[in-house]
Order: structure tokens, then C-alpha cells, then sequence
């Protein structure tokens, strides 16, 4: 009975997880490349910048003419007036104001470009994570296969009264063990395929990717100063704050030019019955005199809003440095741990199952020790390949932090 139920979990097991669907393998240049402008993610972020140009015509915008109607009437004589005033801003004030909403469109597309370029980081994240979980459940996979040979014999040897029945039940038992690890594993290795699915515009079946991560040397890193350089160049929220720093300027001047009065022309006609409807001309210009609103509001505003960006571009100066220090060093780290794990584990591996597999067929070992030494193999090489995701993912928050690439 209970060969017939590991049977039927070992034939459950070899289904493939996408059974039907074609397989899209995937390298992680070609993931970045289907990280497009149709992306709906980076729509998303473009949309923002469209949002933020509107400001730009509202700043252009010309005042609209008033038109006026009065007609005026006493002791049967009757007077009528129609006049068109327009304000005419010839400060200068509103081709300020659009300097400085310009500034803020260019902001937020420097902001967007660092929210693209966070879209392609998280994207080769998603793609590590899909490498590591697929690598995790080829090895479980395996583990299970050479396990499932090795039940195998047991019991024909058990059943030849060649090896006790402890040893085939043992082996059987740890075939469903690492089976139910395998499954788990097969469940993260959707769930990062569903993920990286969902940065692609047409999502293909989630269940069909396959993460494809070619062996390649380690590439130099530059010092912490060339990357901070590159940094201060490269990243989209610094250049913002400059950018914004610019439009506040543009701000303050705009609101000294509110201390200058913009002309409002008055122009129309009168006509009165006093005589015979004859018609007059009306001319007249009307000035705000800047007695009491001398804008000091919106220079104060201006002056905070420069002090506020000046302060935020230092600070985040300042976090760029701290962020690149601290992940080239564990790049570096990271880099130094897994080599050493590949060559004190990982090679040899195959040595410690194969040296147990010989001492238990001389009879000098147990069951139990050669289930460890099969474990204990497998999980080196799991772990290596956690060892070789973790350099990646800090590889690529370097390169986010840096603005730098790797090559």
C-alpha cells in the first residue's frame, strides 16, 4: 500500500508545472527589453509628467477680456456704454511663471526616468528570484529522482532478502520528504513568474517562463568616488532637486514683478439721447496700486521653497554616498562568500554522495548516513545558488544607487 501512494506522488511530481503552454525562456537583457513604453508600469510613470505639463499652459495663459453693458437713465435722459477692458501683462510676471512651471515638468521627468530606471531594477530582481526558486526546484528535483533510484533498489533488494526492510522504508520516506519540499518550491517558482509576468505589456502565461542566467566573470567595481560622480549625474530625483531649486528662483522673481502694476485698457463707446443718439468714444486705464498686497506671501514662499530643495539635495547627497559605500561593500562581500562556499562545499558535493554511497554498499555506513550525505549534498548546491542570487540582487541595487551599469 504504501509503494502504490509513492507511486502516485512521484507520478504527480513529473507533470511539468505548465503543462500545455510553451515555454518563453528568458535572459535577463531580453526581460529588460520587453520592459517597454507600452508597458502599462511605465505609462503609469509617464502619465505623471503629462499631468504636470498642464501647469505649464495654465502659467502661459492670457487673462480673458471683460466686456461691460451699463445703460444709465434719469429725468428722460437715457446714456448707454459699452466698454472691453483687457489686462495686459507686460511685467513680465507670467513668462517667469512659465519658466518656472517648465522647471517643474523637467523635474518630474528626471523623476520618472529614476522611477523607469527603479522599474527595470525591481524587474532583474524579479528575474533573480525566478533564476533562484527555478534552481531550488530542478535540484529538489533531482535530489528526488536519485532518491526515488535508490528506493528502488532497496526494495528489490529487500524483497531478494538482501538489505532490511528499515532501509527501503527509510529511503521511501525520504522520497515524500523532499517531494513536499519540491512542491513548496515549485510554488515559489509561479509566484516569480507571475511576478515578472506582470512587467511585461502582454503578459504571457505566468507558468511558461523560464529565467535563463548565463555563467559570466565578475565584472571591476569603480571606487565609491567614480560612482558617487556618476551618481550625482546619473540619478533623476538629484537632478530634480536642481531643476526645482531652478523653478523656486523663477518664483521669487515672479513675485517681486507683483509689486508692478499690470495695465488694465478700457476701451468702448457711449451714446446718450440728449441729442440724437450721437455716439462718443470711452478710452481709459485702470492700474492696481500695490498699496498693502506687495506679495510678500509669495516671496516668502519662494525663499522656504529653496531653502526646503537646497536642504533635501544636500541630505539625499549625503544618502547616495552612505547607499554606494554600503553596497559595493557587500557586492564585494557577497562576491567573496559565494566563491568560497564553490570551492569549500559546493565541489564537493558529488564526492560526499559518492564516497556514501560506497561505504553503505561495503556495509560500513547506515541508512541514515547516506540519506544525510545525499541531503547534505543537495542542499550545497541550493544554497550556493542563494549565494550566487544574493550577489546579483546587490549587483543591481549598486547599479541603482551608482547609475552605474555593469557590464
Amino acid at each position: 500500500m504504501g509503494a502504490l501512494v509513492l507511486c502516485a506522488v512521484l507520478a504527480a511530481a513529473v507533470l511539468p508545472a505548465g503543462a500545455g503552454a510553451q515555454t518563453l525562456s528568458l535572459t535577463e537583457s531580453q526581460a529588460l527589453a520587453r520592459l517597454s513604453a507600452e508597458s502599462p508600469r511605465v505609462q503609469a510613470v509617464r502619465a505623471a509628467v503629462d499631468v504636470t505639463r498642464a501647469d505649464v499652459l495654465a502659467a502661459g495663459r492670457w487673462p480673458n477680456p471683460r466686456v461691460t453693458l451699463n445703460r444709465e437713465a434719469v429725468a428722460g435722459t437715457a446714456e448707454n456704454y459699452l466698454t472691453v477692458a483687457q489686462v495686459l501683462p507686460v511685467t513680465g510676471r507670467r513668462r517667469l511663471e512659465v519658466s518656472a512651471a517648465s522647471a517643474r515638468v523637467e523635474a518630474a521627468s528626471s523623476r520618472a526616468d529614476d522611477e523607469i530606471r527603479r522599474l527595470r531594477a525591481d524587474l532583474r530582481l524579479a528575474f533573480t528570484d525566478l533564476w533562484v526558486a527555478q534552481t531550488r526546484e530542478r535540484e529538489l528535483a533531482r535530489s528526488r529522482d536519485r532518491l526515488r533510484d535508490l528506493a528502488d533498489a532497496l526494495g528489490r533488494r529487500e524483497a531478494a532478502g538482501e538489505a532490511a526492510g528499515f532501509d527501503a522504508l527509510r529511503s521511501e520516506r525520504e522520497v515524500i520528504d523532499v517531494e513536499a519540499d519540491r512542491a513548496a518550491a515549485a510554488t515559489e517558482r509561479a509566484q516569480a513568474q507571475g511576478v515578472l509576468a506582470s512587467f511585461f505589456p502582454s503578459a504571457p502565461v505566468a507558468g511558461a517562463i523560464e529565467a535563463l542566467r548565463p555563467d559570466r566573470p565578475p565584472a571591476m567595481l569603480p571606487s565609491v568616488e567614480e560612482l558617487v560622480a556618476r551618481a550625482e549625474v546619473v540619478r533623476g530625483e538629484l537632478l530634480a532637486l536642481q531643476l526645482e531649486l531652478d523653478a523656486a528662483g523663477f518664483m521669487g522673481r515672479a513675485a517681486a514683478r507683483r509689486r508692478i502694476p499690470e495695465p488694465e485698457v478700457v476701451a468702448g463707446t457711449k451714446s446718450s439721447n440728449a441729442g440724437a443718439w450721437d455716439v462718443g468714444s470711452i478710452m481709459s486705464v485702470h492700474l492696481n496700486v500695490p498699496l498693502f498686497d506687495r506679495a510678500r506671501p509669495e516671496r516668502a514662499a519662494a525663499r522656504a521653497r529653496a531653502a526646503q530643495v537646497g536642504a533635501e539635495a544636500e541630505a539625499l547627497r549625503l544618502i547616495v554616498r552612505t547607499q554606494v559605500g554600503a553596497w559595493r561593500a557587500a557586492v564585494i562581500e557577497r562576491r567573496d562568500i559565494a566563491d568560497r562556499y564553490r570551492a569549500a562545499a559546493t565541489s564537493g558535493a558529488d564526492a560526499i554522495e559518492r564516497i556514501a554511497q560506497v561505504s553503505y554498499d561495503d556495509g560500513e555506513r547506515g541508512i541514515l548516513e547516506l540519506l544525510d550525505a545525499y541531503r547534505t549534498a543537495s542542499s550545497a548546491r541550493v544554497r550556493q545558488a542563494a549565494l550566487d542570487a544574493a550577489v546579483r540582487e546587490a549587483e543591481i541595487e549598486l547599479e541603482f544607487v551608482s547609475g552605474w551599469e555593469i557590464p
